[in-house]
């Protein structure tokens, strides 16, 4: 991909849209996984990941199976990438890792960039926060999937107090 300085605009995630299909961005990988298909043997359905952006936004992206092999060595977790020539869509079905109503999905034509740490100053982990009356509309409710770590801060607090 040749990228020139002016292409490198602080595009942020709300800005995206559904109408085309051209976008770049700059982001960090801070999560990345597998996704295999329990039913089907664990048949590979592609490589999701959870991006960041430099207002600290979150949004799932999606890479199916025909693409995981010209994208899995171009991405690791924890990395600045400039991703460009990709599809948004409306994030439909259950269990979404962020509370958004967009993801991205990989095409043939995306490209990807990494970046050197120096070049933009975007965090290495994002956290969606929810008020603890949220919880409650939460269960039984799989559209987001919501973490317990809250908790689990608490118990490590609580077992290994700071010094004073």
């Amino acid at each position: 991909m040749n990228l020139k300085i002016g292409d490198l605009n602080k595009l942020q995630f709300e800005e995206l849209g559904l109408q085309r299909d051209d976008w770049l961005i700059r982001v960090r990988i801070c999560r990345m996984w597998d996704s295999l298909n329990p039913k089907k043997n664990g048949e590979l359905i592609g490589l999701d990941m959870i991006f960041i952006d430099e207002k600290e936004n979150l949004m799932h992206a999606t890479i199916n199976k025909k693409l995981y092999n010209k994208f899995k060595d171009k991405l690791t977790k924890g990395s600045l990438s400039v991703i460009k020539n990709f599809k948004v869509v409306e994030s439909s079905g259950g269990y979404r890792p962020v509370e958004s109503n967009f993801k991205i999905n990989f095409l043939l034509k995306t490209a990807v960039k990494s970046l050197e740490e120096d070049i933009v100053n975007i965090p290495i982990n994002g956290f969606q926060f929810i008020t603890p009356d949220m919880i409650d509309s939460r269960v039984n409710n799989n559209t987001v999937l919501s973490g317990i770590f809250i908790i689990i801060f608490a118990i490590f607090f609580f077992k290994y107090p700071c010094d004073s």
